[in-house]
């Protein structure tokens, strides 16, 4: 049980790209709650659209489901400032990947309207991705626990891991009911991820650096005003190369 001991706000926002400092907000989502006796009550919601005055990707309105034209007709976020502000003053915050993503959004959307991101010096953020990664550690003694309610015996034993990876995978197709030969199943892994090291990710017609001092960038900003590190990575990252060349081609 979440025990309170101020407010706390659970927040999620839509935007137009993945690099929070570059992306605009195109929804904002927040829950007040606050401490009741042994627990929480709700307290006020927001959910309101805001017009990021720049267009927004197909690949965000066919993922988010918002209105283009609805979206066009939205207040921007400066209108918006006053709304939500008394809902951060005193509040903690909660969100999933809100540490990575959301939480330097609000930041950067703030700034920009000429702000800082009101609340306590001292506030907790509360990261439910992150809290998984804690209660869910991915070693293969938790995964083969996890899928087969067995404890692994002989862990980091070369062979004994072996045994245990092939059963993991089997049993991961056989819950999530997947199918396919091990290529489906790369592809499936890797996502909107051109490599299998998550270095490149499309994002609508656009396909962004993932790694290093220019995480965030498109590959094409990186040709344009980062030449000498594009030409680095096109030169000396091999498995990248063909990516690049497909992409710019």
């Amino acid at each position: 049980m979440l025990h309170l001991e101020r407010p706390l706000v659970f927040f999620d926002l839509e935007a137009t790209g993945t690099d929070p400092q570059e992306a605009r907000v195109v929804q904002i989502g927040m829950q007040r709650v606050v401490p009741s006796g042994d627990g929480a009550a709700l307290d006020d919601t927001v959910d309101v659209l805001v017009d990021p005055k720049q267009e927004v990707p197909k690949a965000v309105t066919d993922l988010t489901g918002l209105s283009p034209d609805a979206i066009r007709k939205a207040l921007p976020f400066d209108a918006h400032v006053d709304r939500i502000t008394p809902l951060l003053r005193d509040a903690d915050l909660a969100g999933y990947n809100a540490l990575a993503y959301d939480l330097p959004l609000l930041k950067a959307e703030f700034e920009r309207s000429g702000r800082p991101l009101p609340g306590p010096d001292d506030r907790v953020v509360l990261d439910p991705y992150r809290l998984e990664q804690v209660l869910r550690p991915r070693t293969l003694s938790a995964l083969y626990e996890r899928y087969t309610d067995t404890p692994l015996d002989g862990a980091h034993d070369a062979v004994r891991d072996v045994e245990a990876a092939g059963r993991v995978l089997q049993q991961q197709l056989d819950e999530h009911d997947l199918d396919g030969t091990p290529a489906d199943l790369a592809e499936h892994i890797r996502g909107d991820y051109l490599d299998d090291q998550r270095r490149l990710k499309r994002d609508g017609d656009a396909v962004i650096v993932c790694f290093g001092k220019h995480d965030g960038k498109t590959l094409r900003e990186l040709q344009a005003n980062h030449a000498d590190y594009f030409d680095w990575m096109y030169r000396t990252i091999d498995d990248l190369r063909p990516h690049i060349d497909d992409v710019l081609d």
